[in-house]
């Protein structure tokens, strides 16, 4: 539940549930002042990793990520553009794109 106001965001549920939760959160955020990192203890069995070539990512992220947005939407999932475990610099030939969400 979101309290906009106060800048709260309370998290319910059981224990796996809230840890998703908070990644997810902490991604989103995270997301909209930079670079994502992305620890390697972060897949929880929700994870999905692609290597998405350097030509193919703007096709990918759409105009101002409209069409990650909506494939989000649309599959029920949270993606973004990250780095893994605090690698930092981007390999030039492509860039990992990660999916959170139940594999269908």
């Amino acid at each position: 539940e979101l309290f906009e106001r106060d800048l709260i965001l309370e998290i319910r549920g059981s224990k796996m549930e809230r840890r998703r939760a908070k990644k997810y959160a902490e991604g989103v955020m995270a997301q909209r002042t930079g670079p994502v990192s992305i620890g390697h203890d972060s897949d929880d069995g929700d994870m999905t990793m692609l290597h998405v070539p350097q030509e193919a990512v703007g096709f990918v992220t759409g105009r101002a990520g409209n069409f990650l947005r909506s494939i989000e939407e649309q599959w029920c999932t949270l993606m973004f553009f990250c780095d893994v475990g605090g690698g930092g610099g981007r390999n030039k030939d492509y860039e990992k794109l990660a999916i959170f969400g139940d594999i269908r």
